[in-house]
C-alpha cells in the first residue's frame, strides 16, 4: 500500500515538473527591425520559457531571423556571443546591454526616441538609422 502512494506522488511530481518545464508562452507579432547589420520586416513570434526570450521573424518564403536573449547573452545567426558584444556588432556601441531585453518587455530606453503601448514598442534613432518596431497581433 505504501508504495502504490509513493509511485502515486511520485508520478504527478514529475508530471508537474515536466508540464512547468515546458511551459512556453508564444505570442504573435509584426516587427520591423532596420539597423546597419540587420534588415527584417515581417510576422512572428516571441516565445518566452524559462531564463530565455527568443524573437523569430518569418521573411516571406526565406529562413527566419532568430535572436534568443537568455541571461547573459545572445544567440544570432547559430552564435552565441555576450550581450554586449552582439549590441555592439549589429546595433551601435552607445547602446546599454539590456537594449533587448527592455525592447522586448515593451520598456522604453531613456534618451532615445521611444513610444510604448501596452502591446506595441517603437524605437527610433535617425542618427545611426535604426527603427525597431515591435507589434504584437491580435
Amino acid at each position: 500500500m505504501r508504495i502504490k502512494k509513493s509511485l502515486f506522488l511520485i508520478f504527478h511530481f514529475a508530471l508537474l515538473i515536466f508540464f512547468a518545464a515546458c511551459s512556453v508562452k508564444t505570442t504573435p507579432i509584426y516587427a520591423v527591425i532596420k539597423t546597419p547589420q540587420i534588415r527584417v520586416a515581417d510576422e512572428g513570434f516571441i516565445k518566452e520559457g524559462f531564463g530565455y526570450k527568443k524573437l523569430i521573424i518569418y521573411k516571406a518564403a526565406n529562413k527566419p531571423i532568430e535572436i534568443t536573449i537568455k541571461n547573459s547573452y545572445i544567440c544570432f545567426k547559430n552564435k552565441c556571443i555576450d550581450k554586449a558584444t552582439f549590441i555592439h556588432n549589429y546595433i551601435s556601441k552607445t547602446y546599454p546591454t539590456d537594449f533587448f531585453d527592455k525592447i522586448l518587455n515593451y520598456e522604453c530606453i531613456r534618451g532615445f526616441f521611444c513610444k510604448s503601448y501596452k502591446n506595441k514598442i517603437l524605437f527610433k534613432d535617425n542618427k545611426k538609422k535604426i527603427l525597431i518596431m515591435i507589434k504584437e497581433i491580435k
